[in-house]
């Protein structure tokens, strides 16, 4: 049972082939995918996500976001995504905080967000230097 439930979270990351591997052996975007195999493994009903994409290149970026909304849809757990990259939090997100000076300055679906016109949203949104923020 237990070998069958680990073998099913890791298809389910897309980790199948790397079953057998040592944790030494597995790239960053791997083993990120195997703590979220892990995380998963519980069938939790919710899941936090800290940074869950820094450092990554934009194709173990692409593979994150696509597990994270996937596991979101196909198996209703709740994800909470802590993060500085925008286009990915907005591409999955229902529902989005935008916080500054430790308050929540705005929230709302991502177009809600996007057609926000508080200065401090959009420096946040447009990654502007010089601003409110």
């Amino acid at each position: 049972l237990l070998k069958s439930t680990v073998m099913m979270k890791l298809e389910a990351v897309g980790l199948r082939g790397a079953a057998k591997l040592m944790p030494s052996e597995l790239s960053g975007g791997m083993a990120r995918r195997a703590a979220l195999a892990r995380a998963i493994a519980l069938e939790p009903d919710l899941i936090m996500f800290d940074e869950p994409f820094v450092g990554q290149d934009p194709i173990t970026m692409g593979v994150l976001v696509k597990l994270i909304s996937e596991l979101n849809s196909a198996l209703g757990v709740t994800c909470v995504v802590v993060s500085h990259d925008v286009p990915e939090v907005l591409s999955i997100a229902d529902y989005a905080y935008i916080m500054a000076d430790k308050k929540i300055v705005a929230y709302g679906s991502a177009q809600a967000l996007q057609e926000n016109a508080d200065p401090r949203v959009r420096q946040f949104l447009d990654g502007i230097a010089d601003g409110p923020v």
